[in-house]
């Protein structure tokens, strides 16, 4: 079944077991509307209709409402979202998206290729929230005092005497009015940084914690030093051996996804269609290093960093190529992360007429990538860290 129908199912069993049983604010669901598409006899969807929740983030007139000497009958979908109104008479799932399905149609959906900006604009292609601005806070583009644009031959927005011209105009006041162009911030102005950081205020250019280079050329400091790193407790050192210029591992690795898969591939694994385009774990290594190694297409390889190793089918392709590094040749490959969960005993790899157990199988990627966490976010630096590709000897 769709997503969509699978929710609107689960929507229905959830309230009918409110319903019946009650429960903790239960008229949160009990008198929640599902007006997602037609509705069958017993008046429950059926067929989940992505339209009707479009329809619905942009919002409605709930009943007639005069605005600006217009009247707008209930049930018009509200234009913008300055015609949304404090006093129950609109509804908007997110005022962002007011704007997005008009009485015109679905403005996601145009596809228009004319570009009057003559800046790349295209106003006219798909939709930009909000209300279609296509640069936010495009007012800071003019002079404040003539409207003028700083950059005449490229103006994102003008006055013309009367009104702003081009891109709609992010609140911007008529010249003169000494309104500053960032509305959403309390002084009014752009900033460099912003409060709070670990590290900064100003960008610093900093390696990895696993790097091929000794020295950082942009910089005195080789790694930032306001790095999260986990040590293991009591012992005051880290779990994550550093393989920094380790002839062991002289290979930059970086992990990412493919679009046949959804994260560890929980749900898309499952898929027949999507297992059968991306069965199992893989290694893109490029043409020269591949020459360099004898690895040849298809091949199984093991991809090794300091903390572990993983079985990968060997891609070799064009896509890669070596990095110049102050004089240094130094390549680089890539894993996806959508692999795991199935274990190296459940699994089999396809020799011959030899079928696989599972459809799809593989080692996690993160048995190789380093433990370490951005200072501010702590989200983790899977994408650059050192790793040696051998051949598996089957």
């Amino acid at each position: 079944m769709p997503d969509g129908e699978i929710i609107s199912d689960l929507f229905y069993r959830i309230k009918e077991l409110y319903e019946e049983e009650g429960g903790p604010l239960k008229e949160a669901v009990t008198e929640m509307t599902w007006d997602y598409g037609p509705k069958d006899v017993d008046g429950k969807v059926r067929h989940l209709d992505a339209h009707y929740i479009a329809r619905e983030i942009n919002g409605y007139f709930l009943e007639d409402k005069e605005i600006k000497g217009k009247l707008y009958k209930k049930g018009t979908l509200v234009p913008s979202f300055a015609y949304l109104q404090d006093d129950g008479s609109t509804s908007s799932g997110n005022w962002l998206y007011c704007n997005s399905y008009t009485e015109k149609g679905n403005m996601a959906a145009r596809r228009g290729g004319k570009d009057s900006s003559g800046i790349g604009l295209y106003s006219e292609w798909a939709w930009c929230w909000p209300v279609n601005r296509r640069i936010i806070y495009n007012g800071a583009s003019v002079d404040p005092e003539t409207g003028r644009p700083w950059d005449e031959k490229h103006p994102v927005i003008f006055w013309n005497g009367s009104k702003w011209v081009g891109d709609v105009p992010d609140g911007v006041a008529a010249p003169g009015s000494g309104r500053p162009p960032f509305i959403m911030k309390s002084h009014g102005v752009g900033s460099i940084f912003g409060p709070g950081l670990a590290d900064g205020p100003f960008s610093e250019h900093y390696e990895p914690l696993e790097c091929p280079v000794e020295k950082n050329i942009m910089s005195p400091q080789l790694v930032n030093p306001t790095i999260k790193r986990w040590d293991k407790e009591g012992t005051g050192t880290s779990v994550d051996a550093r393989a920094t210029c380790d002839p062991r591992f002289p290979i930059i690795c970086s992990t990412y996804r493919v679009s046949e898969h959804w994260q560890t591939g929980l749900m898309t694994r499952w898929c027949p269609w999507l297992a059968e385009m991306q069965p199992s774990m893989f290694v893109e290594i490029g043409v020269e290093l591949a020459k360099n190694k004898g690895i040849k297409n298809g091949e199984i390889v093991i991809v090794k960093s300091v903390r572990g190793q993983v079985d990968a089918v060997a891609i070799v392709t064009n896509r890669w190529k070596p990095f110049n590094i102050n004089g240094n040749t130094v390549h680089e490959v890539g894993i996806p992360w959508h692999y795991g969960w199935v274990t190296t005993k459940m699994r089999e790899y396809v020799h011959g007429d030899k079928k696989p157990e599972v459809f799809t199988f593989g080692d996690s990627a993160n048995i190789v990538t380093p433990f370490i966490g951005d200072p501010n976010t702590m989200i983790p630096e899977s994408k650059a860290f050192m790793v040696n590709v051998e051949r598996r000897e089957v």
